[in-house]
């Protein structure tokens, strides 16, 4: 309890003059300390928790572009229109799609239609409007891209059929 007393009177700025070191003891415990551990020690930056970044600085991400490319694994898949469902001509037609462990900053989507975008950029949006289509079967399969639009995960090809009213 008292380390985490310590850790937040430190990034709230009580102690911001002094440095911090993060150290891990050979127990596997974290600790951090206004001492060196060792001669080798160098102090960490302490970001400020709340308040409003300087002008000069960029809002940094909480994840990078490149840390999720390596770490995360996307699973996509269609939540609507479910498998089989038929839907009538001259109505209003979504394509939703779900996105775990979520869609963050510099990924997108894209839609296609029996393998073809459904629009011509990458979307960062969960649901669109499908165009709209002749009767008959269709596939659909979402997938997520990267900001260099990398293929990173696809969904599952589903079949929907349009029917006349």
């Amino acid at each position: 309890m008292r380390v985490l007393i310590a850790l937040v009177l430190l990034w709230s700025g009580v102690a911001a003059a002094d440095d911090v070191y993060r150290h891990v003891g050979p127990d596997g415990v974290v600790r951090y300390t206004d001492k060196p551990p060792d001669k080798h020690a160098r102090p960490i930056q302490l970001e400020p928790l709340s308040g409003p970044l300087p002008a000069t600085r960029a809002r940094r991400r909480f994840y990078s572009a490149a840390a999720l490319r390596a770490a995360a694994r996307f699973a996509v898949s269609i939540e609507s229109p479910t498998p089989g469902q038929v839907l009538r001509t001259g109505s209003r037609m979504v394509a939703a799609a779900s996105v775990m462990p979520g869609l963050v900053d510099g990924f997108a989507l894209r839609y296609l239609l029996d393998g073809r975008a459904i629009v011509a950029a990458p979307t960062d949006e969960l649901s669109i409007l499908l165009p709209d289509l002749a009767p008959g079967d269709y596939r659909l399969s979402v997938a997520v891209l990267d900001g260099q639009g990398r293929e990173l995960a696809r969904s599952e090809e589903m079949t929907f059929r349009v029917a006349a009213p």
